[in-house]
Order: C-alpha cells, then structure tokens, then sequence
C-alpha cells in the first residue's frame, strides 16, 4: 500500500489541487455565474506565495496565507465592476482578467521571471497538508450550503427578481461568494507552486479556466463532492491514456462530450446528487425559505 502511494504521489497530489479549484468554481456556479477568472486568481496565488518564499524567508504557512489573501483580495477589487455584468459579459470580464494576468506574468521579468517562469521553489507542500485543506473545504462548503446562507446562494442561483424582490442583495451575495471563490483558487496556486518547484506564465491562462469548470461541470453542480469527482476523473484519464498524446486528447474530449450529452447534470445526477433545474415555480419555495 505505501509503495503503491509513493508511486502514484504526484497524481494523488494532483487530484487534490485539481480538487480545490474544482470547488472555486462549484462556488460561483452555485450563485448562477459562469467565472472563467480562475486561471488568474491561481496565478496570483502561487506567485505571491513563491516570491514571498524566495525573498522574504516567511514559512510556508504564511506564505501561503498570503497568497490566499492576495487571491481574495484581487477578487474583491476584479469582483466589484465585473459582477454587474451579467451572462456572457460577465465571463468575457473575466476571461480578459485572466488573460491580462497571464501577459503581465510574461512580460514582467524582474519579477515573475517573464516566459522562463521562477524555478527552484522549495518543495514543502505534502499529500496530509492537501488532503487536509481538502476536507476542511468539503467541510466548509457544507457548513454554508446547509444553513441560511446557503438557501440564499440557491435563491440567488434560481432567480435573481424574486429574491431581490424579497430583501436579498443579490449583487453582495454573489460579491462575497466570488471574494470566497478567489480565496479556494489563491490557496490552491500557492499550495501547487510549492509541490512541483516551478511555475510559469502559461500554467495560468484560459486553459487552466476551463479545466475548473470541466471538473465542476463534469462531476455534478448539485453537491461539493461533483467538483472532487470531476477533478479526479480529468486527472487520472491522462494517466491512463500516456500510452498516446493524441489518443489522450481525443479520448478526453469524447467524454466530456459524452458526458455533457448523457449526464447533463453530471455524473454524480446518478447517485441522486443532481442539482435542481428550472426557474419559475421551483424558485418560489428557495426563495421564501432563504428570506427567513
């Protein structure tokens, strides 16, 4: 068993970074947006926490603190204009928030180290510390979806008019959710910047976006654990199809497809976790509830 673990370390490792972005954008689809702001905000994550590493001497712990801090804090100031914009806006906003992300990080080499990215990182982010910060977020998440707050997300995610017109502020709701959102993604940059010794500008640009919302769309947006499940099943797969890169990408392709088309609400909609569908009458009783 111990040799098996150390063998496949790196992708159990993986799994459970690839797991706390998942739950970043379970967040935010949880309140009916569709944020593609991830790959910025796991970028600002592992880059403060790694430069305060190299230059400062702050332990890991702090470091990163720091840059979840950071994360939640671009969030906030990214969050405050671009949710005022709604649907596909919205998601170009933060497309574009990436992506200028991703040239600054290119460009500015006295600090990021421009295309050749900061190596030499000390390694100090270990399987127990993930696995940890992993089941304190399921546990978290739980907490806030099973009392008032989370009936008000679900009112906010069916309808915006009824739970407006029931006192709920809709744009502060889905203001704190993102800063929250921000905070998961910034934690999960900094804790990836210190397990692999490097990073770069492009591990964090519009593909490291879509992966989140695969692994959350994937697994199933009605519970937390859809996004765990959609992460393992995106990163496992690769392992298992090295045997060809372009057998892997079509292959991977495939089953998302086949999965959007067959399990739209997920693949955890088997197990009963699907997430409610509709607006109109469903959102009546959220709503009455989350205004208690």
């Amino acid at each position: 068993m111990i040799e098996w673990l150390q063998s496949y370390e790196n992708v159990i490792a993986l799994v459970f970074v690839n797991s706390i972005l998942g739950i970043g954008v379970y967040l935010m689809l949880s309140v009916n947006r569709f944020s593609l702001a991830t790959g910025g905000l796991v970028g600002m994550g592992a880059y403060v926490s790694t430069l305060a590493t190299l230059h400062t001497g702050l332990p890991f712990a702090a470091a990163v603190a720091l840059g979840t801090l950071a994360a939640a804090l671009v969030a906030l100031l990214l969050g405050t204009p671009v949710l005022r914009l709604e649907g596909d806006y919205f998601a170009l906003g933060t497309l574009a928030f990436t992506e200028v992300f991703r040239v600054i990080a290119f460009n500015w080499d006295s600090v990021t180290g421009g295309a050749l990215g900061l190596d030499a990182i000390p390694v100090r982010t270990t399987l127990p510390q993930l696995a940890g910060v992993l089941a304190a977020l399921v546990i978290a998440v739980l907490a806030l979806r099973g009392g008032r707050l989370g009936r008000i997300m679900e009112a906010t995610r069916l309808d915006d008019m009824p739970a407006q017109s029931l006192g709920i502020d809709v744009a502060r709701v889905r203001l704190a959710v993102f800063v929250f959102s921000g905070a998961v993604c910034g934690l999960g940059g900094a804790l990836a910047a210190h397990m692999n010794s490097f990073i770069g500008p492009n591990d964090f640009g519009l593909q490291r976006s879509l992966d989140a919302v695969a692994y959350a769309v994937l697994g199933g947006l009605g519970h937390v654990a859809g996004a765990i499940a959609g992460a393992t099943v995106f990163t496992v797969l690769p392992e298992v199809l090295r045997f060809s890169a372009q057998a892997r990408e079509i292959l991977m392709a495939l089953i998302l497809l086949l999965a959007i088309v067959f399990l739209p609400r997920g693949m955890l909609s088997v197990g009963g976790l699907a997430a409610p569908r509709g607006r109109g009458r469903a959102a009546r009783p959220a709503t009455a509830e989350a205004s208690r």
